[in-house]
């Protein structure tokens, strides 16, 4: 089994600066609590993420170095349950920020049960390692996705680690408890503090946003930023190479999800200033990552049970598409990009091509749609902003369901306690 656990390595200064932080932070926290009693051993609850019909994984936030585990099983009491250790190949992980298992082999369709399990470890050279007990946290449950399942999701973005607004926002989402979230990008404003990273994607709104209604994250331009944005993956996973074709081993972050009657396609659209711009000092390569997303998302469209889907909507942090002549597109030598005109021009010709009916983007922070016309059948809602709680300003969470041969869409806003939008689509033809 893989997992999170695989990392790229970080070399000097950066690798440094890191150790010497989180080895700051472990210290504060020793100050009000024993590292090693149970009570801190685990920094975060479990959040599930990038749910498949047949897998589904879970990573938790560590206060200190540990091994750990997941029990899964059908029954409520895991009388049945089976133990996962995360790990790969002959190891098993060892890790003082995050652990994560992959869960596999699972049947689409079910309901499972599940609890973590945390294992303080002492390692003090290589013939004396001595583990702890280990610390289970609360049991919950999960639904893998499927045809059969709940054709309903959430979506929220632009966070920017303001976890009361984040709190708000869940909220909302209990009320109408829909099968997953989407979490369209900029989580963060930017990935250089490991104890700031595992609060924010791993306990963000300090609210057990995802113990059972897992996380589909699309990354978003501040996902990108900061000497530790390569360690993103520690805790929000990539699809497992297992689970990729070939060609596409490299795209973890694109997934084309059936849940009930919905496909769910998520596309990254990078950073907002090109390639080759001073800011990224030669370390940006999105447009031929772009490129290769395309030919995945040409053969994803063509997957039977995407391709079966009554609806379909994609999913992606920057918008695909602006009328105003004043927004900029990406490519230019100044500012930044309001919409992205490489992946328009790349992949709205797949959504014509396939029926896909909408596009949920994000960015702007302020709510708009716009809606198809002559040339684009695709419409593209933009939603507002997942940080502003200031009176007057947009705080907004959409809440998506297929019923029958409609999909419908409402844009809550909570700072006014009202609905900007609603919007009807109708099934898509039927493609064989």
């Amino acid at each position: 089994m893989r997992t999170i656990q695989r990392r790229t390595f970080m070399k000097g200064s950066l690798a440094a600066a890191w150790a010497a932080a989180h080895s700051r932070a472990q210290a504060a926290d020793a100050q009000t609590a024993d590292a090693a009693s149970p009570a801190s051993v685990t920094l975060t609850p479990p959040m599930l993420q990038i749910p498949a019909p047949t897998s589904m994984g879970v990573a938790w936030g560590v206060a200190t170095l540990s091994t750990g585990f997941v029990d899964l099983g059908t029954k409520a009491d895991l009388s049945d349950a089976r133990r996962i250790f995360a790990g790969d190949g002959g190891l098993r992980a060892l890790d003082s920020a995050a652990l994560a298992v992959r869960l596999t082999g699972l049947t689409p369709d079910t309901t499972y049960h599940y609890r973590t399990g945390t294992i303080p470890v002492d390692f003090r050279g290589a013939y004396k390692i001595l583990p702890g007990e280990a610390t289970l946290s609360e049991a919950h449950t999960f639904r893998t996705p499927g045809p059969a399942s709940p054709s309903t999701f959430a979506v929220i973005n632009d966070t920017h680690e303001n976890h009361p607004a984040i709190a708000r926002l869940a909220a909302k989402i209990d009320t109408f408890g829909p099968a997953v979230t989407v979490w369209n990008g900029d989580t963060c404003n930017h990935l250089d503090q490991m104890p700031t990273m595992i609060q924010t994607l791993l306990n963000p709104g300090k609210c057990g946003l995802a113990v059972s209604r897992p996380v589909l994250f699309t990354a978003g331009n501040h996902d990108y930023r900061g000497a530790l944005a390569r360690e993103l993956p520690r805790l929000l996973l990539t699809r497992e190479p297992t689970e990729r074709e070939s060609p596409y081993w490299t795209l973890g972050r694109n997934y084309a999800l059936r849940q009930g009657d919905l496909a769910l396609l998520g596309l990254d659209t990078g950073e907002d200033k090109p390639d080759w711009r001073g800011e990224w000092g030669g370390l940006a390569q999105f447009g031929p990552y772009r490129e290769l997303q395309a030919r995945w998302l040409a053969d994803a469209l063509e997957r039977p049970e995407i391709k079966t889907a009554p609806f379909a909507v994609a999913f992606c942090h920057i918008p695909l598409f602006d009328d105003s002549p004043k927004a900029n597109p990406g490519d230019l030598a100044e500012g930044y990009a309001s919409w992205q005109r490489q992946c328009h021009d790349l992949w709205s010709p797949l959504f014509e091509r396939h029926g896909v009916q909408l596009v949920i983007a994000a960015h702007t922070h302020k709510f708009r749609f716009d809606a198809p016309r002559a040339g684009r059948a695709w419409a593209q809602l933009v939603a507002g902003s997942g940080c502003d709680t200031k009176p007057g300003r947009e705080l907004t969470v959409i809440e998506g369901k297929a019923s029958g041969r409609r999909l419908t869409l409402k844009v809550h806003e909570l700072n006014a306690g009202a609905v900007l939008g609603e919007f009807t689509f109708e099934a898509r033809k039927e493609r064989t």
